[in-house]
């Protein structure tokens, strides 16, 4: 799996207990795209580069989760994957029509205003602590705007469009360079 087709997820924390269980990190601290059976893609020097491992079972825990990987066995095992980058298959983070979508699904969305204005284009993520945000480019600036049912009007993924209204002084409030 390449960078191109696989999105980073966590980071294997530690081993946990002594029958090969690690503690995976989520950075996004949420595991519900988590499956028994799902491969998972861990990469550090200790596994030899990028290698794919295979969930057998896993546990919600703290940030993320304990996971038992296939082939895992034992403590010394688990603890080879200590500080492993883990990846998912791009397409475990694409959305059916009506569930809450992943905000990779956006990613180089162009983003335009009701009139259909362009107002720039998505180019990353970002958070507050409070609410996900939309890293614009007007193509000489970026600018953050809060995704947020407020300032939505329309995904229109068939276009590549968000139709956005939020206060244009946001534009220049949250210029992030």
């Amino acid at each position: 799996m390449s960078a191109t087709e696989s999105v980073k997820v966590g980071k294997i924390i530690d081993a946990h207990a002594l029958r090969g269980e690690v503690y995976f990190l989520s950075f996004a601290k949420d595991i519900t795209w988590l499956e028994e059976g799902a491969e998972l893609t861990l990469e550090s020097y200790k596994v030899g580069g990028q290698k794919n491992f295979t969930i057998v079972s896993f546990r919600p825990f703290k940030d993320g989760a304990l996971i038992k990987f296939e082939g895992v066995d034992n403590r010394n095992q688990s603890e080879e994957l200590k500080g492993a980058i883990v990846y998912v298959a791009d397409e475990s983070f694409e959305s059916e029509p009506g569930e809450t979508i992943y905000l990779r699904e956006v990613l180089n969305f162009a983003v335009v205003d009701e009139q259909g204005k362009s107002l720039g284009q998505i180019k990353e993520f970002n958070s507050n602590g409070m609410q996900d945000l939309l890293v614009i480019s007007t193509g000489t600036f970026l600018y953050e705007v809060p995704f947020v049912d407020d300032f939505i009007v329309e995904i229109q993924f068939e276009k590549s469009t968000i139709v956005m209204n939020f206060p244009l002084d946001l534009m220049d409030i949250n210029r992030v360079v």
